[in-house]
């Protein structure tokens, strides 16, 4: 189980649980027609197997009960669905209103609201909006070394310091691709943003890899348009995150002519990247 659906997003996985479910409900309806010695035979040959699927389905019911009442106490669903329009959209208006609703709202976690600013302040940087979000979020209780944050993430990766193409991965294939049927039939969009990783692995993929971005260390083997290697090894210094380990696992089930094995300083999430960034910059 855990195999099949350790890629899958939340609504795939509430719906594998779902299924889980049925084929025990299944088998519970067959052990309960027993009118017979041999349906009692039958029965305790089954019995092993049948408590082993009880436990189990018990076990899956327990934790993505638990992982959809975080979702919703959270406010998860919501902050994502914000996250991910700020992303891959540009609509600068939309998103500072919906940035400072989420903001005031009591429910919302202090660490998400300044996650969601950090976001919005990388995306619309030119705008000079970051004195009037930090003044949001201090009204709301946000610390000051929290706010902090904000500058520093800016002074690591502002227009200035980064490369080109973060985010350029929106437009009419973000909105083509944005929603998809959850579990229950909730609309969501989840799927919009693409890592640059994937685009670095399709250009890869397509021979397309530019060598001043990436200057090959040999030459022997072609480069640019020439050079399509079947295995990669791709090192994110300072590193990776759990997106981009799915989209590595989702281009090598998709492409059998090439491989790609993923590998970084340590795995990254939004808490333990900020606190980083934090310790360098001195906020």
């Amino acid at each position: 189980f855990f195999r099949r659906n350790r890629y899958a997003n939340f609504g795939d996985l509430g719906a594998s649980v779902k299924q889980l479910l049925d084929d025990y409900q299944k088998l519970t309806k067959k052990n309960e027609n027993i009118n017979s010695i041999e349906d009692m035979q039958s029965f305790l040959e089954r019995y092993p197997d049948f408590r082993s699927k009880s436990i189990n389905v018990s076990k899956h019911v327990a934790v993505i009960s638990e992982l959809s009442r975080l979702t919703d106490l959270c406010q998860l669903l919501d902050i994502s669905e914000v996250e991910q329009e700020i992303a891959c959209n540009s609509d600068r208006s939309t998103h500072k209103q919906d940035l400072l609703g989420r903001i005031r709202n009591p429910k919302v976690k202090m660490a998400d609201k300044v996650r969601m600013s950090i976001l919005y302040v990388l995306r619309y940087e030119s705008y000079d909006d970051l004195r009037e979000i930090k003044q949001a979020l201090a009204e709301k209780g946000v610390q000051v070394a929290q706010l902090g944050l904000l500058d520093a993430v800016l002074e690591y990766a502002g227009e200035a310091k980064r490369a080109p193409g973060l985010f350029s991965q929106g437009g009419i294939m973000a909105k083509l691709t944005k929603t998809f049927n959850n579990f229950g039939g909730v609309q969501n969009v989840y799927t919009q943003h693409q890592p640059v990783l994937y685009h670095i692995m399709q250009n890869i993929l397509n021979g397309k890899l530019k060598d001043s971005a990436f200057p090959p260390l040999l030459t022997a083997g072609g480069s640019g348009t020439n050079f399509r290697p079947t295995e990669v090894i791709i090192f994110m210094v300072g590193g990776a995150t759990f997106e981009e380990a799915t989209r590595v696992a989702e281009f090598n089930a998709a492409n059998n002519d090439i491989k790609v094995m993923l590998g970084g300083s340590c795995v990254q999430n939004s808490t333990s990247f900020l606190k980083e960034i934090g310790t360098v910059f001195g906020r």
